[in-house]
């Protein structure tokens, strides 16, 4: 006869509660970075909400290398990351910039036509971090494992929050406050685009491990510390911009390597 009692819960091993723990306590962050950004009266209320965006970065980094330490990896794992990345890197970032910009350049962006267009940029890049995301969640099989297609949402969110935070730190004007719009344009589109960006992880090449370790050593120290917005902007900046650019030379010789007129012009 069988067993029709329903369990009211299901059953899992322990060790899936840290990585997912880590996920789950990074999106209450994203939360709060969030609610900050929503209801701030003075500019120090937006520089928090900036730094728990950063936090997010190092949870999100964490999460997936507790998961693979502690051979806790699994669907469920993998569907609640997507969901904390786009509350932490979507929406956060969005919230931030839609209600600080206004007060950075309140001659351009707090009336008038750039107000709506600050407004429809905020929106198109939450959409766009949520298509990021679905997209990477059905082609991550078919891509090529050691890159992303596209600019990460992590890494994203984290290049708006860091030059937010420049910007308050350098003290510049309505100008530049001006250019983070286009900026968060600029992540929207390399979010959505195939463009190779390397994933983080175990490399080949020294000059490789040397850099992940450096710039994972800056971000771990740095970001808690609340240190030298400016650098951690350059650098993720610059991090970024290599990565792509690595990315395409990389595909482009593959690709010439598997031409056979390419291969059979070299071998004559």
């Amino acid at each position: 006869m069988q067993n029709s009692a329903v369990k009211l819960f299901d059953s899992f091993s322990p060790r899936y509660l840290v990585p997912n723990g880590v996920t789950c306590f990074s999106m209450v962050l994203g939360f709060a970075s969030i609610r900050t950004s929503l209801t701030a009266t003075e500019p120090r209320a937006f520089v928090e909400a900036a730094w728990l965006i950063l936090y997010t970065v190092l949870l999100d980094k964490a999460d997936g290398f507790l998961a693979r330490r502690l051979k806790a990896t699994s669907s469920i794992g993998v569907q609640l990351d997507s969901f904390s990345d786009f509350v932490t890197f979507g929406l956060a970032p969005a919230a931030l910039l839609v209600r600080a910009l206004p007060t950075l350049a309140p001659n351009t962006l707090a009336r008038g036509p750039l107000s709506y267009v600050l407004l429809g940029v905020a929106t198109a890049y939450a959409l766009g971090a949520a298509l990021r995301l679905a997209k990477f969640n059905v082609t991550t099989a078919d891509d090529d494992p050691r890159f992303f297609r596209g600019l990460p949402s992590t890494s994203s969110g984290g290049l708006l929050a860091s030059a937010f935070l420049a910007h308050r730190d350098l003290g510049l004007g309505e100008a530049a406050a001006v250019g983070l719009l286009g900026w968060m344009t600029l992540n929207t589109l390399l979010m959505l685009s195939n463009l190779p960006q390397p994933k983080i992880g175990p490399a080949k090449a020294l000059w490789a491990k040397v850099l992940t370790a450096g710039v994972l050593l800056c971000g771990f120290v740095l970001i808690p510390l609340r240190k030298y917005p400016v650098f951690l902007c350059l650098l993720s900046s610059t991090v970024t911009l290599i990565g792509f650019v690595y990315g395409l030379v990389v595909q482009r010789k593959e690709s010439g390597d598997d031409d056979p007129a390419a291969t059979h012009a070299l071998s004559s």
